[in-house]
Parts: C-alpha cells; structure tokens; sequence
C-alpha cells in the first residue's frame, strides 16, 4: 500500500512539474498564426507570403522578442480552399495561445473564415485579400493591408494626373465584371479631378482583333490610355496599338500584372505602367534592406513577401503596445482610430470596417523587359 501511495506521488509531481514547466514555457512565448495555401496551385505565392512573415517575426526576435518574450508562429496550409479555411479558423480560435492571425491569401478564403475568427474576437491581419465585401460584414476584428479593388482604378488616375502630368484620357476595358468596373471607378475619379475620358470604350475579351478600337481611340489623340482587364487582352491591344501608330502610354490594373503581358506584347510593352498590391522592387531606400536580405535568403520575391512582412510587423506592433498581451488587447490597439504603423512600404492606418486608408497601390514600369517599381 505504501509503495502504491508513493507511485501516486510520484506520478503527481511529475505531472504538477510537467504542468509547470509547459506553463513557464508558454509564459516565455508570444503566439501568432499565418495562414495562406501551402499545397495546390498557389503553393509558391502562398510559400513566399509565409516567408515574409517569418522574417519579421526572426528580426523582432533577434531584438529580443515582444517584451523579452519570444514571437512563436503556427503555420497553416488552407489549400486555398475556402472550406479548409473554415476547418484551419475553428482550429486557430481553440488555441488559446494564439493571440492574433496573419491570413488568409485568397479573397474566397477570407470570406468563409472570416466569420469563424469574428465569432472568437481574433485579429484578422490580411496581407492579400482585396474583395470588398470581406469587409462590408460589420466584423469588428478585421484590418486589411491592401487597399481595395475598388480604390484601384481611382489610384491609378491621381498616378496620372499627378505624378505623369498627363489629362487626356482614353479608357478601354474589356466589358467583364473586373475591368470595367476598374474603369468605371477611373472614371469617376477623372470625373472629379475636373476631367472627362476623351472615350469609354467596351471591348470584347475574347476578341483577336482590336484594330478598329484601336483607330477610334488613335483619331482622339489620347496622351495616355487607360485599359481596364486581364493580362491577355491587354498584351494583344497594347500590340496592335504601336503596330498601328498609337504610342501614347498604357496604365493598367493588377489584372494585367502578370509577366505573360510582357512575353505577348513583347517590346511593345515597354513603358506602360501596371499596379500591384505589392512591390516587385524597393519602392524606397527605407524598403532596400528588405529586398536584399529577403531575395538572398530566398532568391526572388514571388509576389506577396513584402506584404507578409508588412502584415506580421503590424501585428507584432500591435501586441507590443496591448494593453493586455491577449486577443481584446490587441484589437484595442489595431481598432484605435489613431493607430498607424510606418512600414517599408509607407505608412498604414485604417478605417473602422479595418479597410487601409489612402491609395497604397504600388506602380511598375514595364523596363527592358520586367515589372520595376516607381518610387512614388
């Protein structure tokens, strides 16, 4: 009896020592989640986001962590399948650790998950999405890095009345649900900027053929052209317009921000200028270390690095200035009205919904043949 009584006690200490020390190390650790599809098709963009996330949370531990505590990441492969989103979300909320979530990559993805992490008062950094109605479901846990596809359009025409000194616009789209809906919001902020389109034209995607378009939009001798639509069709109009004497410049969305544009359009494409919700270089001096330390390690930048450095330094921002290192202390600080984060990539604040304030599209001119970054 007596040797039975001192296992019990054994078995109890050691499980009271081994409570006590998970306990101390879960004291010692900040516990973040990032999130993006890490198998299927996106695997590389989603790989690379993740990587950018890393990087952040390697430096701000290298300087010491949050508070001398060490900023640990659970990684989550969503397969950009929005109902794996929902099964990764159920299980980032039971974890009661994590304090705050980088996520998701996809627009589709956010939508399903999102309300998951809005039932359990989880920040939500997005580094990618950019669908407006992620963010027009009255959450009140959201903040979106990227500006909206929405503000696109409007963005790229301050780029060119501002920064080009350009005012005679002709805009073309394709006449699908995204590019003309670029164009209409062109519009509407040329319209506002005291200006009127020389053209609103409707093209149609599919065609091969864009010569007589083309000759309409000649004859108005645009200075620039605005084309709203996908990489395809912008390649080809963008061919067939230097082959038949139209020169002005082409601006575009981040539908046509895709290197086949480059290999359709060929030397053609020189000179136009396409947005992205990321920068392909250094958009500033502050932003070189970055990329150079980034595409050592790493080679290149896929696509959304910097936005998942961004992201993961606003979040650990956020925690490091919490009131309380949990989930409510957190969101006090993303939700104050007067939070902003100066970041490589500018400065982010954002509105209530969470949706980023101002117009941090990021432009590139097509030179000798690659996306290169406009310093603004």
């Amino acid at each position: 009896m007596r040797k039975r009584l001192y296992m019990v006690v054994v078995c109890f200490l050691s499980f009271s020592f081994l409570l006590t020390g998970c306990k101390s190390k879960r004291e010692n650790v900040v516990t973040i989640a990032a999130v993006a599809p890490l198998t299927g098709k996106y695997a590389e963009m989603g790989a690379d986001l993740l990587a950018g996330v890393k990087m952040a949370v390697n430096e701000k531990n290298d300087k010491g962590g949050i508070n001398g505590k060490k900023v640990v990441v659970i990684e989550a492969d969503d397969k950009a399948s929005p109902k794996d989103s929902v099964s990764v979300a159920q299980m980032l909320i039971t974890n009661k650790e994590v304090v705050g979530v980088i996520g998701h990559m996809n627009s589709g993805t956010t939508l399903s998950a999102a309300p998951v992490y809005s039932q359990a008062n989880m920040p939500l950094v997005m580094p990618v999405p950019t669908n407006p109605d992620i963010t027009k479901q009255n959450f009140n846990n959201l903040i979106r890095i990227p500006i909206t596809d929405d503000k696109q359009g409007g963005a790229i025409i301050n780029f060119v009345l501002d920064k080009m000194k350009l005012d005679k616009v002709a805009i073309v789209h394709n006449k699908q649900a995204y590019g003309e809906g670029l164009a209409r919001e062109a519009e509407k902020t040329l319209n506002a900027r005291g200006y009127k389109p020389l053209i609103f034209l409707g093209v149609n995607a599919d065609d091969q053929d864009f010569k007589s378009a083309i000759l309409k939009v000649k004859s108005l001798e645009p200075n620039v052209v605005f084309f709203g639509g996908d990489y395809a069709e912008a390649a080809l109009f963008i061919k067939q317009s230097r082959e038949s004497g139209l020169n002005s410049p082409f601006v575009m969305g981040d539908g046509s921000f895709n290197s086949k544009l480059i290999e359709i359009a060929g030397k053609a494409a020189e000179g136009c200028v396409v947005t992205n919700i990321a920068p392909m270089t250094a958009p500033s001096d502050r932003a070189k270390e970055f990329y150079r330390n980034f595409e050592k390690k790493h080679n290149k930048i896929v696509a959304f690095a910097p936005l998942g450095y961004v992201s993961a330094n606003i979040l650990m921002d956020a925690i490091e200035k919490a009131p309380t290192k949990d989930k409510e202390g957190v969101l006090k600080v993303l939700k104050d009205p007067n939070y902003s984060y100066d970041s490589i990539l500018g400065k982010f604040s954002f509105e209530a919904n969470g949706d980023s304030k101002g117009d941090n599209v990021f432009l590139h001119e097509i030179k000798d043949g690659k996306f290169v970054t406009i310093n603004r």
